[in-house]
């Protein structure tokens, strides 16, 4: 094979699978069929992906049956079936003929028109239904598949796309390309394009559907001698669901009994879209060597495809769960009773795909401690005691009955007795900041510090403030309510856990003046007569700073600025 199997192991008790009789039985509810046979493994499938068995229906041509062609080594499902545990069933085309059924003997591949509520595609969802519902069987709805050939693979086309969420895989043997008109005959290549095909398969899956597209795998096969169903209807398929799904990136060749093949991937490195060309073969489902008596339609001698298409889906399934999950710590915490207390409680849980057998909690700090019986169950809570005074991280991890363990810790913190804390040693009152009535503080916070203890002096007295510790880098402090032109002092201590740091260095700043200076422009004369200034032996001198301003007249002007109620300046009011 091209690709490896990869499998996971799940606890025994994970799944209850019934054994079946490894042989075919032959189903009562057939919802139309003329029969269908189903297969149950005598192998329960202890290691498997996802959450239970496979499920595979596969199809015959026209002019075949269940019977005669597929079941009892015909199509060689049965060595496949055990080997994965997998269910198989394999229907017969209803008898006589519906109102778009084509040729009498045929899936109703035939045309447009398709749902999953009507013609075929409704009796076969219905038989998958039933099927996955059985008590015993454990039918895991992520890891249904089908396959079929010449007409079946022309009805797997058009099930893929109607009922994207019902089939994980597709297995298309030299099926008609999608919407292939019921009048197209016997050989003739095929009329559809890649892309008419992609954007109908879209179509038919709708907004209800579409999204299951995008985790749906299409595994193509054709005889490259094919005179039926002429190879361009598969190359057409083929590179349809490649555009369906974004997988136009090549991810490699491989070879296979008398068999190329070829491998596509999507934007995601996901691989999505398999095909194989058997060279020599001619129209025939490919059973591969181990099968027998097939008759009609059925080569010996090229690859094996149940095996192959099997493998295929098993390995690149998009909706499984593949092995069994390690458990999540879903969350821990630490709690100290009181600053002076000398113990901690850890509590903590987990979630798993079975059940959890046990945490460990690893304690770092003064007083360091491991213990990997914490307790088990979803949840747990212990206390652990004689801790010394400190800082301290709890990481807490679980592990489930099958011995997987959480990949990522849960992490908590906490103290033990009171903080040794120490003052902020930059707190800074920006000039832009300060106004005639208030004052902004900035400090960068102290590690362990609650909160801060602010400690006003100057106009109306002493003023003692606590501010919470803001959750960023630095906590800041707004003092309202001041005295223009008055100077402050100011300091700050850290507060935390029961510890108050010392006093902080002096930070003194004066609010500004509440006037608003204002600052004219005119004539020593028009200054003199508006009061601005006064005049004395000829000059004019601004009114305060008695700044001589020059001549007294109309002709020579001056800028005062009024810095203070009547007290003028010569110049322009202060930035």
């Amino acid at each position: 094979m091209a690709v490896s199997l990869v499998l996971g192991t799940l606890a025994a008790s994970a799944h209850a699978l019934t054994p079946g009789s490894g042989t075919w039985v032959k189903e009562t509810n057939l919802f139309g069929l003329a029969d269908a046979y189903t297969y149950v493994p005598k192998n329960t499938a202890p290691a498997t992906i996802g959450k239970g068995r496979a499920l595979m229906i596969t199809l015959h041509g026209c002019g075949m049956t269940a019977s005669g062609n597929v079941i009892n080594k015909k199509y060689n499902w049965e060595d496949t079936a055990e080997k994965y545990g997998m269910v198989v069933v394999a229907p017969t085309v209803p008898s006589g003929t519906t109102a778009t059924r084509t040729y009498s003997g045929c899936w109703d591949w035939f045309g447009a028109n398709h749902s999953r509520s009507t013609r075929d595609e409704a009796i076969i969802l219905k038989l998958v239904d039933a099927v996955k519902s059985r008590s015993g069987l454990d039918i895991d709805p992520d890891q249904i598949y089908i396959t079929g050939l010449s007409a079946g693979g022309g009805l797997v086309v058009d099930l893929a796309c109607v009922a994207p969420d019902y089939f994980a895989g597709v297995g298309i043997n030299a099926g008609p390309a999608l919407n292939t008109p019921g009048t197209a005959g016997v050989g003739s290549k095929s009329t559809r394009t890649a892309q008419q095909v992609a954007n109908d398969c879209r179509a038919y899956a709708g907004s209800s559907y579409g999204s299951y597209l995008d985790k749906q795998i299409t595994s193509v096969v054709n005889g490259s001698t094919d005179s039926v169903v002429d190879p361009t209807h598969d190359w057409t398929n083929r590179d349809g669901m490649k555009l369906a799904y974004g997988a136009n990136t090549s991810a490699g060749t491989f070879t296979e009994v008398k068999s190329t093949g070829t491998l596509w991937k999507d934007n995601a490195g996901k691989i999505r879209v398999s095909y194989i060309e058997a060279t020599g073969m001619g129209h025939a489902w490919p059973a591969g060597a181990g099968g027998s008596g097939g008759g009609l339609y059925v080569d010996y001698t090229h690859v094996n495809y149940p095996a192959y298409v099997t493998q295929f889906f098993f390995d690149n399934n998009l909706r499984v769960q593949r092995g069994d999950p390690k458990p999540v710590m879903t969350s821990c915490s630490a709690s100290v009773a009181s600053p002076t207390a000398t113990a901690v409680t850890i509590n903590g849980a987990a979630t798993d795909n079975g059940s959890i057998a046990s945490y460990s909690v690893s304690i770092s700090g003064p007083t360091p401690s491991n213990d990997n019986a914490a307790g088990s169950g979803p949840s747990f809570s212990k206390q652990y005691t004689g801790l010394a005074n400190g800082s301290y991280t709890a990481t807490v991890k679980a592990t489930d009955n099958v011995g997987g363990v959480s990949d990522a810790a849960c992490s908590t913190s906490f103290q033990v007795g009171p903080i040794a804390l120490v003052p902020p040693s930059d707190v800074t009152a920006p000039a832009a900041s300060v106004t005639a009535n208030e004052i902004v503080l900035n400090w960068t916070n102290i590690s362990g510090a609650t909160s801060y203890t602010v400690t006003r002096t100057g106009g109306a007295g002493t003023v003692v403030v606590s501010v919470p510790a803001a959750s960023g880098t630095t906590t800041s402090h707004k003092a309202t309510g001041l005295l223009e032109k008055t100077s402050y002092t100011f300091t700050v201590q850290s507060v935390g856990s029961g510890s108050t740091s010392a006093l902080s260095a002096l930070v003194t700043v004066t609010t500004k003046s509440a006037f608003t200076c204002t600052q004219t422009t005119a004539s020593n004369y028009a200054h003199v007569q508006a009061g601005r200034a006064y005049t004395s032996g000829g000059y004019a001198y601004a009114k305060g700073s008695a700044t001589k301003m020059g001549l007294y007249n109309m002709f020579y002007t001056s800028t005062l600025a009024e810095t203070s109620a009547g007290y003028f300046d010569v110049g322009n009011c202060p930035k």
